[in-house]
């Protein structure tokens, strides 16, 4: 019998901690005073105010912060999802990795002047074919529209055939954001 009351009186507090921690603005099915929703409230307050490149410094961070602030790329805490990848391998003056679940995402900037054949042979690869070699492995890669900036978006549960995918869908867009960095 005292287990019992002991397993009731556990319930108990465990729905009444449950429900302290409920915030019902917080909760996107919460009707606001109007009648809209919050959910509702929230993309059209982000689809107005949404970042332009312009807000950004014409640099690597420049582009990391813009692709963060569009939410293509999340940071953890203390960067245990961020790599500093080895860029000089592709040419590039340097470049980072962000591991976020399924997906991966690298972006690299070049420095366009002067004589680097490692970078020429990169950029020309990536136009040419999509695709860059690497350690006898080709790795697809996206130039941005200015030429500047590279980057190599992975997620395997991307399936090339089906365009409707949420996992399509979200790579096109980001692709999109990071080619119009800076034009």
């Amino acid at each position: 019998m005292k287990r019992m009351i002991a397993a009731v009186c556990a319930t108990f507090m465990i729905a009444a901690a449950l429900t302290g921690c409920y915030d019902p603005a917080s909760d996107p099915n919460m009707k606001l005073q109007n009648g809209t929703t919050a959910s509702t409230q929230a993309s059209t307050a982000a689809a107005t105010e949404a970042p332009k490149p312009a807000d950004f410094k014409n640099d690597l961070s420049g582009l990391r912060d813009y692709l963060k602030a569009m939410g293509y790329v999340a940071i953890e805490q203390d960067d245990k999802n961020v790599t500093k990848m080895n860029s000089k391998l592709i040419g590039a003056k340097d470049g980072y990795k962000y591991a976020m679940g399924d997906v991966t995402i690298e972006i690299y900037e070049f420095d366009l002047s002067g004589d680097n054949k490692t970078r020429d042979d990169t950029i020309a690869s990536v136009k040419a074919k999509g695709s860059f070699t690497l350690y006898e492995k080709e790795v697809k890669a996206y130039l941005s529209d200015n030429g500047k900036y590279l980057m190599v978006y992975t997620n395997a549960k991307i399936d090339e055939n089906n365009k409707q995918s949420n996992e399509y869908k979200a790579r096109e867009s980001a692709l999109k954001a990071f080619r119009e960095f800076y034009k």
